[in-house]
């Protein structure tokens, strides 16, 4: 009776073999994967094979698994079952890795840049080295996931972070260090001007201009013609309010109409610039709630200039 027992808990036992050697994917090691499991209960190898072990090492390292840790694990998740050990009374355990080429860390950040400054006309060149980077074989390809976090709308240093990623799970990010020349179209000056000259449209030309953070918005030839300069310019300068003697249409304090429209629909009412502007120029204007009479409901608002005494702000459709 004795023996049909230890015969039968022998047969419905599970033997693990440890080689002395062996390779590991993906961020999580199971025994079945350093180990030959055998038995003659499917589901209990199966059970046994699942077992997780810890972290795979990383490309580059190794680790050492022992019968008497592997032993204590199973103790602990499947107590009970029979396990005989065989072979190795440890096993060097090494990942399997993939190799992400440089070349492809580069082009992800390429195009990451090319989308971020779309049809701006950008210049780009890269200023870091890029490593090649091993990552562990995952139970899917690796992937690359980009961002950008710097400011896209004028020249300077630009840092992409490219993110590798390993079953979905972010593995290490790269740094790429990119300067970007961002060039648009202006109106700059075609010949050199004197302080107190008044500035008349064919004295301006369309070129590309560097646009570096910090520069001063410039002005459209259609805001610039009739004012004087504020002193000498040079050619091919673009100009910016600070560098000419505006005439305003509108002075702060004027009181104008302030005209909101949305689609068919128009509404006007009395209000006061804060600001000087001129024809097409957006300023600041205080009036009331519409329906409201207590100086207390004045709201501050930003419209555009239409005429010496009527400004607007449309809703749209």
């Amino acid at each position: 009776m004795m023996s049909a027992l230890l015969l039968s808990l022998v047969l419905s036992g599970v033997t693990v073999t440890l080689p002395m050697e062996a390779r590991a994917a993906g961020s999580e090691v199971e025994l079945g994967e350093i180990a030959s499991v055998t038995g003659d209960d499917g589901q209990l190898v199966a059970r046994v094979s699942g077992l997780e072990l810890g972290y795979a090492p990383s490309p580059g390292y190794s680790r050492l698994f022992r019968v008497s840790k592997i032993r204590e694990l199973l103790a602990r998740e499947m107590p009970g079952v029979p396990v005989v050990f065989a072979g190795q009374q440890a096993v060097r355990v090494r990942p399997e890795v993939a190799h992400v080429a440089a070349a492809d860390i580069e082009g992800a950040a390429r195009k990451q840049l090319a989308d971020a400054f779309g049809a701006t006309d950008a210049r780009i060149q890269l200023r870091s080295t890029i490593p090649d980077v091993d990552v562990p074989i995952g139970t899917r390809p690796w992937q690359l996931r980009t961002r950008i976090e710097s400011d896209t709308s004028a020249s300077g240093l630009v840092s992409v972070p490219i993110e590798i990623l390993v079953d979905g799970v972010a593995y290490r990010t790269v740094w790429t260090s990119w300067m970007v020349e961002v060039w648009r179209t202006q109106p700059v000056l075609a010949r050199a001007v004197q302080a107190g000259e008044r500035l008349a449209a064919d004295m301006f030309e369309l070129r590309p201009v560097l646009w570096n953070q910090g520069d001063e918005q410039p002005l459209d030839v259609a805001r610039l013609v009739g004012s004087v300069a504020a002193r000498n310019l040079a050619p091919g300068q673009t100009l910016a309010a600070i560098d000419v003697h505006r005439t305003y249409v509108v002075q702060a304090a004027d009181g104008v109409f302030l005209r909101v429209r949305k689609g068919a629909i128009e509404a006007r009412v009395p209000a006061v610039a804060l600001e000087a502007g001129d024809v097409g120029d957006r300023i600041h204007v205080r009036a009331l709630r519409l329906g409201s009479s207590d100086p207390k409901d004045a709201q501050d608002l930003t419209a555009t200039v239409l005429a010496h005494d009527i400004v607007e702000i449309d809703l749209g459709a």
